[in-house]
């Protein structure tokens, strides 16, 4: 009898070991916070320093940021994974839409400097005034479910679903001062629906960076209906 109560206080002592270990695996795997009653996480882990072809994540919304003080919170939250720098690059395009001057001020938080200009100068036409030519549904485009027989209209909450690219492995970039992981987002708004964008978080610094992104802000596939725009 005093031998199987010693193996239960046994196991029991290993499992109180083991949980919380295995709570920051887990959490490792996956991420929430709460703004302003809006809700940001996200889930499937990236390897910050080795490249797995095979690595995916989602990062799930209910809205976008409404102002600059939402979109710095979402950012000290998301851009602390790669796949978090990938998605806040779809917000601040949809900012931009929005409101310019705010947008570039969001735009210009999580890009690096050398990526900033080509961003800004696709995003005033791709997101400009010409009927015949602007795509305001653009960062629709890259929202799960949105395609441009629906008019783009993505399934709620939203969802940025974001790859490893599996052909281009990590590469150390000494003008970067860092890592660049080269990753994908899902988007049924173009004949090839993963479009490439690069981040990195340099040497020192909390963050990541979108480093290059052109696949983001080529123009997609015109509408078909009446784009009914994001919350």
């Amino acid at each position: 009898m005093i031998g199987n109560y010693l193996k239960l206080a046994v196991a029991m002592l290993a499992i109180a070991i083991t949980a919380p270990q295995a709570i920051a695996d887990d959490a490792k795997e996956n991420g929430m916070t709460m703004i302003n009653r809006a809700t940001f996480k996200w889930e499937g882990k990236i390897n910050h320093d080795s490249w797995n072809k095979s690595q995916k994540s989602t990062v799930t919304f209910s809205r976008f940021p409404a102002d600059m003080d939402e979109f710095r919170q979402v950012r000290d939250f998301l851009a602390r994974e790669p796949q978090g720098a990938a998605a806040l690059m779809v917000m601040a395009m949809e900012l931009y839409h929005r409101d310019k001057e705010m947008g570039l001020e969001a735009v210009k938080m999580i890009n690096t400097s050398s990526n900033y200009n080509s961003v800004i100068s696709r995003l005033r036409d791709i997101l400009g005034n010409d009927e015949s030519y602007a795509r305001p549904y653009l960062p629709a485009a890259l929202l799960v479910g949105a395609n441009a027989k629906n008019a783009y209209s993505p399934t709620e909450p939203y969802r940025v679903k974001v790859r490893v690219n599996p052909v281009t492995q990590y590469q150390e970039s000494e003008l970067l001062d860092g890592t660049v992981i080269y990753l994908q987002i899902d988007g049924a708004g173009w004949d090839t629906n993963w479009r490439g964008i690069e981040v990195v978080k340099p040497d020192g610094e909390e963050y990541y960076l979108v480093s290059n992104c052109p696949a983001l802000y080529t123009q997609c596939k015109k509408i078909k209906g009446t784009y009914q725009g994001l919350k």
